[in-house]
């Protein structure tokens, strides 16, 4: 029995109801069936402790929507949840907690903090878990996994164990990048850039035996007392008697060597640089070239450490900068100070500005593993969407470092090392030591450092589904299909997938890579909670509806780029949705409860029906195409059109007066095309607006040229070449569609009032007058026309408004329907406007400097604007003329 829809629509009252109907069915579930293809998309895990924002708005349901479509497709579709433990974010929000009960980690220990954080993850851990569950996500949540899990940790022991045997994994002293906030070293990839004004202040050092000095500049007072050299240029005359000469270290008197080395800028300062190699990754090399010493002077927090002079131990490195720069004044070694703007980097996380600092950390070797990584890009095996960001991911690994993996955290997979106290090698595998394996001692203990965050992310395509053991989940499910995620991970995730999937299996672990649009406010300003402009879903949610925000987030989301977003423009998504509805509720209000519906006779459609099925079957085309290609706003924009200008505006108005009317066969047929086109709209809608959808076609009746499964989420989705099209009776229908449209604009034009009729007289071809003759009572129904007539050899009326179309000169006459003197000066100043814009086109378009610089693209916008134009002011040239 057909049931009614409610007058509107509340999205509260369906999308609870319909995700568990959805989970009580389980739709999402995938499991290995070889008669069936897999599509697999990965979830990016978003952090345990994360809450909703618009990026995973947006970029989430755009997974959603190809997840849902290739399982309407038939595919044995599965999504991939799950959550990273993220290491220094959480350490960082529970640390934060224990200081406002004043305790700290190393007051509570390893043990009890690991208790602690567990804690946390149990508490908040499955907060944007569930609230994915609101916005409607298909994710397979029986497969649901975390980076900490026994499986995963497992994973992470292996592909450690497995480089560490290979030589790939080794043990190093070099600079890293400190987080004196944190206290661990970061990669550069965790780094961000800030622009600071700061000073460059040239200190006077002694040169020893003479009385004079070389003069340094530098932007980092603080880190002299760690210098071991002052270099210059090789090639800078000012220093060549100076090469070869020591200098005597104010504040500390330690004699230092002035060597050349060609890093060195002549034109940076004074053209002599400070030299500190465990403090500034460039010093650090020339510091090798040369065979300097490497002094680190701060502490883990960056304060100055005991082998700077005593009364600057303890001092913060901002706050000893201060203090050097007044001890060198007092001594008269301040030459002078200048302002200075520089880049610093910071510390993604706690925003702190980052140490270069000498320490001892693991690393892998990654350049044996970025060369299939980069051949899978070239020769095209390992696609990018949009194709720019395959330039940005070659030049990453062709300049790859080695991945700094140790972190100073506790949060995270413990590194599986044993250090021995005896013979001081060290000892790993897949078990836990008792013993040194190199002399059996018992005097062993593990390091102390956990691993980074991406080094158990990088095994999510592989880890999930049971690697390292034989799996054949693993073999089913591998490799994925689409990695949809934001570009800012493309080298911390991506193309650390892409290596370490091609290590393991041999083969790159998805196929394509969707880099969804950054998200911004109308001012190209990128989402931040320092601006405060950013938008929250959930209460885009509250106001309007799941489906309003998904329709919107993805249909302002062109390919790759920025997307522009402001909270004004849900509302259109909200109008969206309530216009599908209201639609499908006025045609359910002509179906009789009960009423079975009679399949399609092609042979007894009118014209209207054969359009309206055609426009279906080529919308269906176009979206496949979009989605296909990644361009789900284009998928969106087709949608959109269809139900708004193509089912709505054009389909109900056309059946209204069978709908209505005495003719129970008409209106079966009529209700047959119209039933049949909604289940079709409802199920290219589906992906991007499931809930919707999902509510009014469990309403609609079952048509018999459809598939009726348990649920649209599994209906079979719509293929153009499978849907019926009428190419010659809809291109009929389109000129009709044209004229009543030309009618209607030269009304509005005119300003008569919509509900005034009209009388017509259309002159135009044989073949055309025929057509519209025989369509003239739908014609004068859409057009309001009292009176129609057209042929080949109608003279024009009077004083009359004219509509120019495709073939055909409209007249209506005007006398007594307006203001003829008024409507004449109307036209005359359009004339007048149009004519000089038109004179701006044409000189643009003459220059030989704009169509020789200008882009192909915007040249034939150009072209366009000029040619459209033209049409505009031959229409009122010909209505001013008629008006005479």
């Amino acid at each position: 029995m057909t049931e009614p829809l409610a007058s509107s629509y509340d999205p509260k009252l369906y999308e609870s109801k319909l995700y568990d109907f959805w989970l009580q069915h389980r739709l999402f579930h995938a499991e290995q069936d070889p008669s069936r293809q897999p599509y697999t998309i990965l979830m990016p895990p978003p952090n345990v402790t994360s809450f909703l924002h618009m990026g995973h708005g947006t970029g989430y349901t755009m997974q959603d929507m190809l997840v849902r479509w290739k399982r309407m497709q038939g595919f044995n579709a599965m999504w991939l949840p799950g959550t990273d433990h993220a290491g220094i974010a959480t350490q960082m929000m529970v640390e934060k907690s224990l200081a406002e009960a004043g305790e700290s980690r190393q007051s509570l220990g390893r043990e009890r903090f690991n208790g602690k954080l567990w804690e946390w993850k149990d508490k908040y851990g499955g907060m944007i878990l569930e609230q994915f569950r609101s916005m409607g996500f298909s994710c397979d949540w029986d497969r649901l996994s975390f980076t900490l899990d026994p499986q995963l940790s497992l994973a992470v022991r292996r592909i450690f164990v497995d480089l560490f045997e290979a030589g790939l994994i080794y043990r190093g002293e070099r600079l890293v990048n400190w987080d004196p906030v944190l206290k661990t070293a970061l990669s550069d990839d965790e780094l961000e850039s800030k622009e600071i004004h700061g000073s460059l202040w040239h200190f006077k050092y002694p040169v020893e035996g003479t009385d004079g000095f070389i003069t340094v500049a530098t932007t980092r007072p603080e880190t002299m007392f760690g210098d071991t050299a002052v270099a210059v240029h090789p090639d800078d005359e000012r220093y060549q008697a100076l090469l070869g000469r020591q200098v005597r270290l104010p504040l500390v008197g330690r004699l230092i060597p002035i060597v050349a080395d060609s890093y060195v800028k002549s034109e940076f300062g004074t053209g002599a640089v400070k030299i500190t190699p465990a403090h500034d990754p460039n010093d650090f090399e020339l510091g090798k070239r040369h065979n300097l010493a490497n002094i680190d002077i701060m502490t883990d927090a960056g304060a100055m450490n005991d082998l700077v002079p005593e009364k600057f131990r303890g001092l913060d490195r901002f706050v000893a900068r201060k203090e050097v720069v007044r001890a060198m004044r007092e001594l008269g070694l301040l030459d002078k100070e200048e302002a200075y703007k520089t880049t610093v980097p910071t510390s993604e996380r706690s925003k702190e500005i980052i140490e270069p600092r000498l320490s001892k950390q693991w690393y892998v070797s990654m350049k044996s593993l970025a060369a299939p990584a980069i051949a899978a890009a070239n020769d095209g095996t390992l696609r990018f969407h949009p194709d720019l960001w395959k330039k940005t991911y070659l030049h990453w690994l062709e300049h790859i470092q080695d991945w700094c993996i140790s972190r100073q955290l506790w949060w995270g997979h413990r590194i599986p090392v044993w250090y021995c106290d005896q013979c001081h090698e060290h000892t790993t595998g897949m078990t836990d030591p008792s013993v040194c394996k190199h002399c059996g001692s018992s005097e062993i203990h593990q390091d102390e450092d956990v691993l980074d965050t991406w080094f158990s992310s990088w095994l999510w395509p592989l880890s999930p589904f049971g690697w390292p053991e034989k799996s054949n989940d693993l073999d089913y499910f591998y490799p994925s299909n689409a990695l949809v995620t934001a570009p800012e991970i493309i080298f911390l995730w991506v193309a650390r997938m892409v290596m370490v999937g091609l290590k393991v299996r041999g083969e790159v672990p998805f196929k394509d890579v969707f880099l969804t649009p950054t998200v911004c406010d109308k001012q190209g300003r990128k989402f931040s909670k320092t601006l405060g402009n950013g938008i929250d879903p959930l209460a885009v949610i509250a106001e309007h509806g799941t489906d309003a925000m998904r329709f919107t987030a993805v249909q302002l989301a062109p390919i790759g780029g920025r997307t522009r977003m402001a909270i004004e423009d849900f509302e259109a998504g909200g109008r969206f949705v309530n216009k599908l509805w209201n639609a499908s509720r006025f045609l359910l209000g002509h179906v009789q409860p009960d009423q079975a519906i009679k399949p399609l006779n092609h042979a007894e459609l009118d014209l209207a029906s054969k359009w309206l099925l055609t426009e279906l079957s080529l919308a269906a085309g176009r979206v496949d195409k979009a989605l296909s290609t990644y361009r789900l706003n284009e998928a969106a924009d087709q949608i959109y059109h269809l139900i708004w200008g193509g089912f709505c505006d054009w389909g109900l108005e056309a059946a209204k007066n069978t709908l209505t009317g005495t003719d129970p066969a008409a209106k079966q047929r009529v209700v047959s095309v119209l039933v049949y086109v909604l289940d079709g709209i409802l199920r290219l809608a589906s992906p991007v607006m499931p809930f919707v959808t999902e509510e009014i076609w469990q309403k609609l009746p079952h048509h018999p040229d459809w598939d009726r499964p348990v649920s649209l989420t599994i209906a079979a989705y719509p293929k153009e070449e499978t849907l019926p099209q009428f190419p010659a009776e809809a291109e009929q229908w389109r000129s009709v569609q044209d004229l009543v449209a030309a009618v209607r604009s030269a009304r509005s034009q005119a300003g008569v009032p919509p509900k005034t009729p009209l009388n017509t007289w259309v002159r135009t071809t044989s073949e055309l007058a025929t057509l519209f003759n025989g369509a003239s009572a739908d014609i004068k129904r859409l057009a309001v026309i009292d009176h129609f007539n057209a042929g080949p050899d109608l003279s024009r009326p009077g004083q009359c408004l004219v509509a120019i179309g495709r073939g055909y000169e409209a007249y209506i006459p005007a006398d007594g329907l307006i203001d003829i003197a008024k409507e004449q000066t109307r036209l005359s100043t359009e004339v007048g406007r149009i004519e000089k814009i038109l004179k701006g086109l044409e000189a643009k378009l003459g220059s030989a400097s704009f169509a020789s610089r200008a882009p192909a693209d915007v040249l034939e916008q150009t072209k366009q604007q000029r040619d459209n134009l033209n049409m505009q002011l031959a229409s009122l040239r010909a209505n001013l003329d008629a008006l005479t």
